[in-house]
C-alpha cells in the first residue's frame, strides 16, 4: 500500500509523467515498475477512491454554502471541463465533457444550497440556491483593467475602493459592536447604489456598471451572512493542481484516467482542507499496510541489493 500510495502521490500530487514516476521510483527506492504497471496501480486507486469521493460529494451538496468553478481539461485529445464544488465539508472534483448547467444539476440532484458563490458565468448563476454571492475577486480584477484603460474615469477606482472596504469590514467584524457593524454595512449599501446610478462613459465601464446593476443583490451578501465568503478563491486554489497537471502532462489519454484523477483529487483536496496528512490518507486508501513506515522499502532495497550480488 505504501508503494502504491507513493505512485499515486508522485503522479497526482506532484504531477510527474509516467516516465518520470518510473524513473523516480527506481532512483529513490530501487523499485522497477513499468509504465503499464503504474497505470494499473492508478486504475486501482481510482476504483478505491470512487466510494470515498461519492461520500464527499454527498456532504458537499448538502452544505448550506457552496462555491464552484471550472477550468478546461484535455481528455483523449478532446476539450473537457474540470469542475470543483467546495464547501466547509470538502471539495468535490468531477471532469465532464460539457461546461453547461447540466453538470451542476447532475451533481446537486434534488439538493438546493442556501447560498451559491461563483463568478458571473451563466450556468453558475443557474445553480440551485436561494441566494448568491458573485466573486468579488473577479470583479476587482475587471475593475482594475477598466481603470487602466480609462485612467481619467473615477468610477472604476471608487468601485474598487468600495468593494475592498467591504471585504476589509468583513475581516474586522469581530472587532466592532453589532450596531457599529450594521451602520457601516448600510453606509456601504447606500454608496453602492449611488455608484450604480451614476452616469458614466466608456464601453468597458458601462458594461461593468450594467453587470453590477444586474447582480446588485449578489454583491454584498457576504456582509449579511458571515458563513458566505466574498470570493470563490477556495475553488481556484482547488483547481490550481489541475491546471498544473494539464500543463505538465497535456491532459488524460483516457476517460478512466480523468475519472481517476477527479476522484483522487477529491480525496486529496478534502484532506488538505481538513488539515490532515495527504500521504497517510493515500496509504489508507490503497489498503492495509503489510509493514509499517519505511521498513518495507528498506527491506525491499536490501533484498534487491542481495539479489544483485547473487
Amino acid at each position: 500500500p505504501r508503494l502504491e500510495a507513493t505512485v499515486v502521490y508522485l503522479k497526482h500530487e506532484q504531477h510527474l509523467s509516467y516516465e518520470r514516476t518510473a524513473a523516480a521510483l527506481d532512483a529513490l527506492f530501487g523499485v522497477e515498475i513499468s509504465e503499464g504497471g503504474l497505470g494499473c496501480i492508478l486504475q486501482r486507486a481510482g476504483e478505491a477512491a470512487q466510494p470515498q469521493a461519492a461520500e464527499i460529494k454527498q456532504a458537499v451538496v448538502q452544505s448550506q454554502v457552496i462555491s464552484s468553478d471550472e477550468t478546461s481539461a484535455r481528455v483523449g485529445g478532446q476539450n473537457w471541463w474540470h469542475w470543483v464544488f467546495v464547501s466547509a465539508a470538502g471539495a468535490y472534483h468531477t471532469i465532464e465533457p460539457t461546461r453547461s448547467a447540466q453538470v451542476i444539476a447532475g451533481v446537486m440532484g434534488e439538493h438546493e444550497a442556501d447560498c451559491w458563490v461563483s463568478d458571473c458565468y451563466g450556468p453558475q448563476l443557474q445553480a440551485p440556491a436561494q441566494r448568491r454571492q458573485v466573486c468579488l475577486a473577479h470583479q476587482l480584477r475587471d475593475l482594475e483593467r477598466c481603470s487602466q484603460a480609462q485612467p481619467q474615469l473615477r468610477w472604476a477606482v471608487e468601485m474598487q475602493g468600495l468593494l475592498r472596504e467591504a471585504i476589509h469590514l468583513r475581516h474586522r467584524v469581530e472587532e466592532l459592536r453589532p450596531m457599529g457593524y450594521q451602520r457601516r454595512v448600510v453606509e456601504l449599501e447606500n454608496r453602492l447604489d449611488a455608484l450604480l446610478e451614476r452616469r458614466i462613459t466608456g464601453a468597458m465601464a458601462v458594461r461593468l456598471q450594467k453587470r453590477f446593476v444586474k447582480h446588485r443583490d449578489h454583491l454584498l451578501t457576504f456582509l449579511h451572512d458571515l458563513e458566505v465568503p466574498a470570493e470563490n478563491n477556495a475553488c481556484e486554489r482547488a483547481l490550481r493542481p489541475s491546471v498544473i497537471h494539464r500543463k505538465v502532462t497535456n491532459g488524460f489519454r483516457s476517460e478512466w484516467g480523468a475519472r481517476t484523477y477527479a476522484a483522487v483529487q477529491t480525496i486529496i483536496a478534502t484532506t488538505r482542507q481538513q488539515g490532515r496528512h495527504i500521504f497517510s490518507t493515500l496509504v489508507e486508501l490503497m489498503g492495509k499496510q503489510v509493514l509499517h513506515g519505511s521498513v518495507s522499502i528498506l527491506l525491499y532495497c536490501n533484498f534487491k541489493e542481495s539479489g544483485d550480488r547473487m
